[in-house]
């Protein structure tokens, strides 16, 4: 019980580290704080627009109230206002995070499998020729940048070989919930996908890969390979069934670094989700909607990283003999 409480309270202080910091940034910029909080330029403001927008962001109150009126936007989900989209920020970012999550699952989906699957097979035959090649392969691979994975695949896929569109995620010829549609928007998803792939699995592999390999020379495996069970029983039953804790604590932060990755590849592919929606926020100055985006996007990954912290804690067999002792 003391492990639960421990995470949940490194969970709880992760999320008031991001909510103080992302109230005091602007606040501790060089200049007036209502540039960077409205994202306007108050040098052209009449003397009205500048009285109005220093008292609706309460800068006529002392820091702790400014603070308590921040806080009283994230929890009644709001998470401020867009003077320049003239909306809050929660509706503009929810408005969009339907589409990267589209990319964010699948991707994340297959690197795991991907990096899992690979890993495994691997580490059981740590250094071979097939082990020491992937190896070499993806540490190389895990050295390319997301751009450059994307831009790779672009003139590859696009320009040479006129498989895949480069931009947007639908046509715009097809009836939303039809099977046209559904296919259509699957074709333009396919790149945006493949590189958040291309650039997640390998460090899954790595990982899994390591963690066989030590694994791999236990008394429970070689009395298995006595027995004469088969190798993917092995692999599937006795291997993957002991490294369990780390797949799982993997899955969490692969999760949200894929989230993070299809903000990128957004931008590089011209789609229209949180990406694009932090990329107009930069491109306007939009102050309030760049710190929204950073907020959601970092308190994910806290989450995600919770969730599966606490899951690794559920398959502690540790854990589960305090359990059994304590009943």
């Amino acid at each position: 019980m003391k492990k639960y409480i421990k995470h949940i309270i490194i969970a709880f202080i992760s999320f008031l580290l991001i909510v103080i910091l992302n109230f005091l940034l602007p606040r501790l910029l060089p200049g007036n704080p209502i540039g960077y909080l409205t994202g306007l330029n108050e040098e052209g403001m009449s003397a009205e627009k500048y009285a109005f927008y220093y008292h609706a962001l309460h800068l006529d109150e002392n820091i702790l109230s400014q603070f308590r009126y921040y806080l009283i936007d994230i929890f009644n989900g709001t998470l401020g206002y867009s003077y320049k989209k003239e909306a809050t920020i929660s509706s503009l970012i929810f408005s969009k995070i339907g589409v990267s999550l589209q990319i964010t699952f699948p991707a994340a989906f297959f690197s795991i499998l991907i990096g899992i699957l690979w890993g495994v097979e691997s580490g059981y035959k740590k250094n071979g020729f097939f082990d020491n090649f992937s190896t070499i392969l993806l540490l190389t691979l895990n050295t390319i940048p997301l751009f450059a994975i994307a831009l790779i695949l672009i003139i590859l896929f696009c320009f040479n070989l006129n498989i895949f569109p480069y931009y947007g995620i639908s046509s715009g010829i097809y009836s939303p919930g039809s099977i046209e549609f559904f296919f259509d928007r699957l074709y333009h998803l396919v790149l945006p996908i493949l590189t958040i792939i291309i650039g997640s699995f390998p460090s899954k592999y790595l990982l899994l890969r390591n963690t066989t390999a030590q694994f791999v020379d236990n008394k429970c495996v070689l009395y298995a390979k006595q027995c004469g069970l088969s190798n993917s029983k092995i692999k599937f039953s006795y291997i993957l069934k002991n490294i369990s804790q780390p797949v799982i604590a993997m899955i969490g932060t692969t999760i949200g670094n894929c989230f993070v990755g299809s903000i990128i590849v957004e931008n590089i592919f011209s789609i229209n989700g949180v990406g694009g929606l932090l990329n107009d926020g930069i491109n306007t100055l939009d102050y309030p909607l760049i710190q929204g985006i950073l907020f959601v996007t970092t308190l994910f990954m806290v989450i995600c990283v919770m969730i599966s912290d606490i899951l690794c804690l559920l398959v502690d067999p540790k854990l589960r003999k305090e359990k059994e002792n304590e009943n």
